[in-house]
């Protein structure tokens, strides 16, 4: 082939491509160049070559590699992946410090007691965990975990806890992961342990918030319903000792007593699951302690909250049956 001159629109075109693009790439812009000369004529022209990290961009990761998160450095350094990114600060000598959160979120929100605070603590203890960081130097991190239908209560925590984490979809269900220490450490000191389940320590809570964390609960592991003959239940299923705490603050405050019943047993807990339920009059007297005029909540049961405290119920004409029931031992 006859060598052809490159003409001032070419050599501009690539001052301005070929510190962006690799040269695999760059030859589609130049069909009548291979990449053999697309390489010299570059090199005559002293330019930079994509594949190479200018002294500018390193100094900008090593700004920002340490604390910026993936999408900031990555709107820093537009030309490289985020696998090229960590590859170049591994041959710097640079580490990212992993264990704070990535996304913006008050760390402090499990620090003082409210009612949304407590409510949030009893979903995590139904239907939330923390688990601790994968590698050396990670944070460990609270997850959560629940059905398509039931999404909303994910947004409305972020929203709580000031957070910009995604909500992300798998399958059947909804997650959201939040990598912060400082959250799963205070969250360790209300009670909230590494596998939770079956061995849950209950926090000390203020009297004042004790219907929302047990709404909490209840909208986590809890089920409400009205049954074939119109009548509300409520029941809940979890360790013996959320179940007995929950049973007991409905007996002191209403008289209502409802059997502890083992469901089934776990062999890696050695301790069974256990079952509490209430019906009519108490069911409806107990799900408008926990909804009525209630901040936080799951819309799902909320709304036959809703339905279950419209619903009118006559008074039972079997005084010796409630008073043997008032008057049962509840700590058997």
């Amino acid at each position: 082939m006859a060598h052809i001159r490159w003409s001032p629109d070419e050599i501009n075109l690539l001052k301005e491509l070929y510190p962006k693009i690799r040269i695999k790439d760059l030859a589609k812009s130049f069909p009548r160049r291979n990449r053999d000369t697309i390489v010299a004529k570059a090199l005559e022209l002293r330019l930079h070559s994509a594949k190479l990290w200018h002294p500018h961009e390193n100094s900008i990761l090593k700004k920002h590699f340490k604390l910026a998160t993936k999408e900031k450095i990555i709107e820093y350094l537009p030309k490289r992946s985020w696998g090229a990114i960590l590859a170049q600060g591994e041959r710097l000598g640079l580490k990212r410090k992993l264990d704070k959160p990535r996304q913006p979120i008050n760390e402090d929100y499990f620090k003082r007691w409210s009612s949304d605070m407590a409510y949030i603590l009893g979903f995590i203890l139904a239907d939330g965990c923390i688990v601790k960081g994968t590698y050396s130097g990670y944070s460990d991190m609270l997850k959560f975990g629940v059905a398509l239908k039931d999404c909303d209560i994910l947004n409305k925590i972020k929203l709580k806890l000031s957070s910009e984490h995604k909500v992300s979809r798998s399958r059947n269900a909804y997650f959201l992961s939040i990598a912060s220490q400082n959250i799963v450490n205070d969250l360790k000191k209300l009670g909230i342990i590494y596998r939770k389940s079956l061995r849950e320590t209950i926090p000390k809570i203020p009297n004042i918030y004790t219907r929302d964390f047990i709404r909490g609960i209840i909208d986590g592991d809890g089920s409400l319903s009205i049954d074939k003959s119109g009548y509300p239940t409520l029941s809940v299923a979890g360790g013996k000792n959320t179940l007995k705490f929950i049973r007991n603050d409905f007996f002191t405050r209403f008289k209502l007593y409802s059997h502890l019943a083992p469901r089934t047993y776990s062999k890696s807990a050695r301790s069974y699951l256990y079952n509490i339920s209430y019906r009519c009059n108490s069911a409806k007297k107990i799900i408008e302690y926990l909804y009525t005029d209630a901040s936080l909540y799951l819309n799902r049961k909320y709304a036959i909250a809703i339905k279950c405290s419209n619903i009118k119920i006559g008074i039972r004409n079997n005084e010796k049956y409630r008073l043997k029931r008032y008057n049962e031992t509840y700590n058997s």
